[in-house]
């Protein structure tokens, strides 16, 4: 399984790019959030828009989501040989975030006698519920209220034969969602939410430190962080955290 970051960084970020990621699996693109900045940083890693065969929500905010129908938008207006030559977008959502997308994309793409069906398929699943991608296991963990009170958001769980990667997505309380519960031995790395400095909707890397037992801190993967990263380096040198690189390709 081959990860490739398209960006790194928060919300804000002017650098990295947002917290957006394709995985390869097999012969099978998954995307993993499609904010603002998808626009560019997926062109920017040498993919394209009809690259993609799904593509996963973990929630709401406009650096996850802010550029996803602009590209279901691109897929459906394809034309081969001067004919419309549409794609559906493959979209898999946690069953609590489904009706809160379809409402926000609603306003985008039913016009002109269009239904949001035309444009998009939704994949909906419970926790833990299985979803099958070629030879992998997708499942999805509810993180509602513990990234932004009052807003529906999920992580997920990726399995192969030899191992799993845990993806937290936006997160403050790893402790209310038991973060731990989803780790096994088999786990390989552990995708988390990091942030230098303390805020109320993201876990700070003291809480993070605190909350994973030392023995799970070299499988840590920091990311959706500060642009200016540099300035905590000397911090980071102190931890056995790896942080993810903007276009820094994983294979697991």
């Amino acid at each position: 399984m081959k990860m490739y970051p398209l960006g790194v960084g928060g919300a804000f970020t002017k650098s990295n790019f947002h917290n957006n990621y394709i995985l390869q699996l097999n012969k099978t693109n998954l995307l993993i959030d499609a904010g603002t900045t998808l626009r560019n940083s997926i062109t920017e890693a040498n993919f394209s828009y009809t690259d993609i065969d799904f593509v996963y929500i973990s929630h709401l905010h406009f650096d996850h989501v802010g550029g996803l129908e602009e590209m279901i938008m691109q897929r459906y207006w394809q034309f081969i040989n001067g004919q419309h030559s549409p794609q559906k977008t493959k979209i898999i959502v946690h069953e609590n975030l489904l009706l809160p997308l379809k409402k926000l994309l609603c306003n985008g793409l039913e016009n002109q006698d269009h239904t949001i069906e035309d444009f998009c398929s939704f994949i909906t699943l419970s926790d833990g519920e299985v979803y099958k991608i070629e030879d992998y296991e997708f499942s999805l963990f509810d993180t509602t209220n513990a990234h932004v009170k009052g807003m529906p958001s999920s992580g997920f769980k990726l399995s192969w034969q030899e191992g799993n990667i845990v993806f937290t997505g936006d997160i403050k309380w790893m402790d209310q969602v038991n973060i731990l519960s989803k780790i096994d031995t088999n786990t390989v790395a552990i995708f988390q939410d990091i942030s230098f400095t303390s805020n109320g909707v993201h876990a700070s890397i003291q809480e993070v430190l605190n909350y994973y037992p030392t023995t799970l801190h070299g499988k840590l993967y920091g990311m959706h962080y500060n642009d200016n990263i540099e300035q905590f380096n000397d911090m980071l040198s102190q931890t056995n955290i790896t942080l993810v690189k903007k276009h820094g390709v994983l294979e697991f």
